[in-house]
């Protein structure tokens, strides 16, 4: 199959575009919609006389959800392309140190948006892109998985307590389409906090496989404290993982009752597709039947998180292929996929 092939070697690119993407619209949602964010942005640049550092600290106080919209995209557009430039000229590790100076901005952006009590759709937009900016560190130190996750977590409840603040808002609109919408986006949301968890988990296998080969602590004091025998890595192990343990087998495997248990077993990045895609789905459809500005906004965003999706499924190495003519064996201990 050439296009999952294609999908396979291109994934880190679809996902990057998908999700990042996403995450503007997001933000833009929690604006208001896109003629909101950019009222407030002819707003504030006639209140201060279009200086562009006034306008910003005018938008900080007066319009968080737009202040922190613009350094989203300021981190999309610029940092994440900037630091494939500097891969492909300059090496891997110069790439290394454009992403780790993203990390800083995209958490005080984050902090920014929850202290100025913004639209909860903006601080899970900030959220998951403090989460990207971790997770593109992880190859190289892979507590930055645990870190990612965490922050995909919180992303996934701040998108669920979205859902909640649907109703109470009236973003999308009243009636039954509002509650079925709030319902959704609730269940999106707890569904990738879900997902965020099972990204830590797979941080703690990484570290492990770290431990055992016996991968020596790099040079620089940050890599020391980020290294799988650092005091973060050691903190989180005792105090975190076996919470975070107990919550997946608990409640995020049960959860995924549709996911065939074979799937789950076998195939992690399909079963992190599989456990949020049918709610993108759903919650774009129902946000575009609203037929506002802002549920346009919220269906794109959901539209292109499932793009995401799809390039995360298409990781899973294919299946091995079967002679010609050759019986389908039985599977022995496994429920039917």
């Amino acid at each position: 199959m050439v296009g999952m092939e294609w999908l396979r070697r291109h994934s880190l690119e679809v996902q990057f575009w998908g999700y990042e993407t996403g995450n503007i619209i997001a933000s833009i949602t929690g604006a208001g919609g896109l003629r909101a964010f950019a009222d407030s942005f002819v707003e504030a640049s006639r209140s201060t006389g279009f200086a562009p550092v006034a306008t910003m600290l005018w938008l900080a106080r007066n319009h968080p959800e737009t202040f922190a919209t613009l350094g989203v995209m300021t981190i999309v557009i610029v940092a994440f392309p900037l630091s494939a430039a500097v891969h492909r000229r300059i090496g891997a590790r110069a790439a290394e140190a454009v992403n780790a100076l993203a990390v800083p901005p995209a958490l005080a952006l984050l902090g920014f948006a929850v202290a100025r009590n913004a639209n909860l759709f903006t601080v899970a937009a900030c959220a998951f892109v403090v989460g990207s900016c971790l997770l593109r560190g992880a190859g190289h130190l892979p507590l930055l998985l645990k870190l990612g996750g965490l922050a995909l977590t919180f992303g996934g409840l701040a998108l669920a307590g979205a859902g909640v603040m649907v109703l109470a808002a009236s973003l999308f609109g009243a009636g039954a389409l509002g509650v079925a919408l709030s319902a959704a986006t609730f269940l999106s949301g707890v569904f990738v906090a879900g997902a965020g968890l099972l990204t830590y988990r797979g941080g703690c296998f990484a570290l492990s496989e770290a431990a055992a080969a016996g991968a020596p602590a790099a040079g620089g004091s940050l890599s020391r404290l980020l290294s799988p025998q650092g005091r973060i890595a050691g903190m989180l192990a005792r105090r975190l993982d076996p919470a975070v343990d107990r919550a997946i087998r608990h409640l995020v495997n049960p959860g995924l009752f549709w996911v065939p248990q074979r799937t789950k077993d076998t195939r992690p990045f399909r079963t992190s597709m599989l456990a949020r895609l049918p709610w993108r789905l759903l919650t774009g459809a129902l946000a575009l039947a609203t037929g506002t500005a802002a549920g346009v906004c919220f269906a794109l965003a959901n539209l292109l998180w499932a793009v995401g999706d799809v390039a995360i499924g298409a990781l899973d190495p294919p299946p091995e292929p079967r002679a010609r003519g050759a019986a389908t064996p039985k599977r022995v201990g496994t429920r039917p996929a």
